[in-house]
């Protein structure tokens, strides 16, 4: 039969075999009652972090991207920054009370009621950042309010040139759809 020697290397070989087996066999991942993974879940709170990250800068950002070029005193400087951190206190209860109800929608529990409070906050933080730009206005001399609204202006005109090209390029792929053969 076999010997003690030559049993010993079977069993051995067997395990082996077993091991390499069973390592190449994919690992299940956990999966949450909502059907996603851990790692999908964390992926998604990291995501929901930084847009709020990201929507606590927008003010600062904004009235920065609206101030640039205007070659702003140091003085204004000061006041821009204090004036939007001002606004951006006064609005934070809202804009956590609107990330509250983004996440109720995400749920599938959003009610009507829900929807008239969420139209409500953003009108609220809306008129809060139409106050930015007015005080922000008011602390220009009037050759930087020159330049402002003549930058408006240009925005303006950029906007209603994309829009045209925007709708030209529906009205394009509208017609292809409609030439197209249908299956």
């Amino acid at each position: 039969m076999f010997s003690r020697r030559n049993l010993i290397g079977f069993v051995g070989m067997i395990l082996a075999i077993a091991v390499v087996a069973t390592a190449q066999q994919p690992q299940q991942t956990p999966v949450n009652p909502d059907g996603s993974t851990r790692e999908e879940k964390l992926e998604r709170k990291e995501r929901r972090r930084e847009r709020v990250r990201r929507h606590e800068r927008m003010g600062e950002h904004g009235t920065r991207h609206l101030m640039r070029g205007l070659e702003l005193t140091d003085v204004q400087r000061d006041q821009l920054k204090a004036i939007v951190e001002r606004r951006m206190a006064i609005t934070k209860i809202q804009r956590d009370e609107l990330l509250q109800l983004r996440e109720k929608r995400r749920n599938e529990t959003f009610t009507e009621a829900d929807q008239a409070r969420a139209a409500a906050l953003r009108e609220q933080i809306r008129a809060s950042m139409q106050g930015i730009r007015a005080e922000a206005e008011a602390i220009l001399t009037t050759e930087q309010k020159v330049q402002l609204e003549q930058r408006k202006l240009e925005r303006k005109a950029r906007q209603e040139e994309r829009k045209i090209r925007r709708e030209q390029r529906l009205k394009e792929r509208q017609e292809r759809l409609d030439k197209s053969p249908t299956l």
